[in-house]
């Protein structure tokens, strides 16, 4: 499971807005002061919850399924590199385009996709679903 301390910003109807602190993998190291690798951000996670028994500024710990987080890599990394390795492969081997031509054509060939996913950004939110797990 995913699981990510927040606290509960704000309330609407049944829908909960938890404020979660997302850390890269080395955030937490001793040497991160001297390090520009390490970033936190501050991220706001919609959670639907019908008990009504939440209200602003509890500290709650909000849980997805780890599937959701393989879909969001392959929809983010796998499929953009599959697309560009082909339209660059395509682009050298049989439109028989430079390497700059290619790499500018791959690159561009992108653009369809990521407005495909900004066009389904709302359908594709319905299924990455976190809940409640418990409030401490």
């Amino acid at each position: 499971m995913i699981e990510h301390t927040g606290i509960i910003a704000s309330i609407a109807d049944n829908k909960l807005s938890v404020k979660i602190l997302q850390e890269s993998a080395c955030s937490s190291c001793h040497a991160k002061g001297s390090c520009m690798a390490a970033d936190s951000k501050e991220k706001m996670v919609d959670v639907i919850d019908f008990s009504g028994k939440y209200k602003i500024n509890d500290v709650v710990t909000i849980e997805g399924k780890e599937s959701m987080g393989y879909k969001a890599v392959l929809w983010a990394f796998v499929i953009p590199i599959f697309i560009l390795l082909m339209i660059l492969i395509l682009a050298t081997s049989v439109w028989k385009l430079g390497e700059m031509e290619a790499a500018i054509a791959s690159i561009v060939a992108l653009a369809p996709y990521y407005l495909i996913l900004y066009l389904l950004r709302n359908k594709m939110a319905n299924s990455f679903k976190f809940t409640i797990k418990n409030n401490n």
